[in-house]
Formats: structure tokens, sequence, C-alpha cells
């Protein structure tokens, strides 16, 4: 994924981020140091907790299922029709 221009965090700071409240620094500390709200790095520190550096990553937005999707071949009719 590309990281935005502005992120105030990508994944190596991230990485960075919970290597230092490893080594001893607090929430607030970490979080006025990289310019982040407590949430966030709660937030990227209970991820790194449950999966390690992988889920420092960016993911998707995009759902990983949808139950009630509209089958394939309705889905073809609907656009023979509107050509």
């Amino acid at each position: 994924m590309n990281v935005h221009e502005n992120a105030r965090l990508t994944p190596v700071g991230r990485a960075l981020m919970v290597d230092r409240i490893e080594q001893g620094w607090s929430v607030a500390r970490a979080a006025e140091a990289f310019g982040v709200s407590r949430r966030t790095v709660g937030k990227w520190l209970a991820r790194h907790r449950r999966g390690g550096e992988r889920r420092l990553h960016d993911r998707s937005s995009a759902p990983r299922r949808c139950p009630r999707r509209i089958p394939a071949g309705v889905v073809d009719q609907i656009q023979a029709l509107r050509r």
C-alpha cells in the first residue's frame, strides 16, 4: 500500500514507537514524541501484541466477506441489460 504523504506514522515509525514503549516509555510520552494521540498509540500497541510486526502495516478497508452479495449470474444479467 502507498503511504499517505502527510501520515504521522508509517510502518517503520509504528515499529519504533512500539520498541520505545517496550523499552520503558509511557504511552503518553510516546504519543507526544510521535505527534499522535494516546488512543492511536494504544491501538498500534495492541495490534503489535496480537500479531507482532506484521500487524503494524496498513491494511485494506475492503470487507473480508459480503454475506448478501448478489450472485455472479445476476450481476452479469444486470450488466447486459445496462449495455
